[in-house]
């Protein structure tokens, strides 16, 4: 079933995408803190898909678009960085509780 703002062509408030992009900037951050250590991978597409949600679904302003960019920075540095050799993209556990917690 596709939201109200994808019917109708209409954008969400751009009030509402700060909680959006505050829940993302904590998963980058926890994703940091991740990528130093070994145990488990990152899905750092999963974290990019609900990026590109907020840019396709909420009227940004021109801030929010800099903080859009600045998150999508961050995503390619860390899954660009070494990793423990198991894959990178297999594992979205870790992601799938990040998002409940929004």
């Amino acid at each position: 079933m596709k939201k109200k703002s994808e019917t109708k062509g209409t954008l969400l408030p751009s009030a509402l995408a700060d909680v959006e992009l505050q829940h993302i900037d904590r998963a980058v951050a926890q994703l940091r803190a991740m990528h130093n250590q070994t145990s488990g991978t990152l899905n750092v597409e999963y974290w990019r898909e609900r990026l590109d949600a907020v840019v396709k679904g909420y009227a940004l302003v021109p801030a929010q678009k800099q903080h859009v960019d600045a998150l999508r920075i961050a995503l390619d540095a860390v899954d660009a960085g070494p990793r423990d050799g198991s894959g990178g993209h297999g594992r979205r556990s870790t992601n799938r509780l990040w998002a409940k917690a929004a």
